[in-house]
């Protein structure tokens, strides 16, 4: 379970490079996971996402790089996808979803709309 509480946490899809950004800012630090995605052969509203980077930039100025383990992951798996995020509700400013861990997300574009 991932809980961010009043932290403020993004998410990113760049559509033409197929890149999935997730940044979370924490208290002793910013914890980015970047990797690409697909849409799923088998459900139009679902990106398939391989995990390729897992950075924890620390405020003291040290950045811990820990996509190697991702590698060792994929590679012990013999692939790489990790895991799914299923759209089920987009709108301007709003984009709800779920992921294969019945995760639920809600995002949206004005962080002043977000409470905890």
């Amino acid at each position: 379970e991932v809980s961010t509480g009043n932290r403020v946490t993004t998410q990113s899809f760049d559509i033409a490079q197929g890149i999935l950004i997730n940044e979370s800012k924490q208290d002793f630090g910013t914890v980015t996971i970047t990797g690409t995605y697909r849409q799923s052969d088998n459900v139009p509203n679902r990106a398939v996402v391989t995990f390729l980077t897992a950075d924890i930039a620390l405020n003291i100025g040290i950045t811990l790089k820990l996509g190697f383990l991702l590698a060792i992951r994929a590679f012990l798996k013999g692939t790489g996808e990790v895991g799914w995020l299923e759209t089920t509700y987009i709108g301007e400013d709003m984009r709800i979803g779920r992921g294969n861990k019945g995760t639920l997300f809600i995002l949206t574009k004005d962080a002043d709309a977000v409470k905890p």
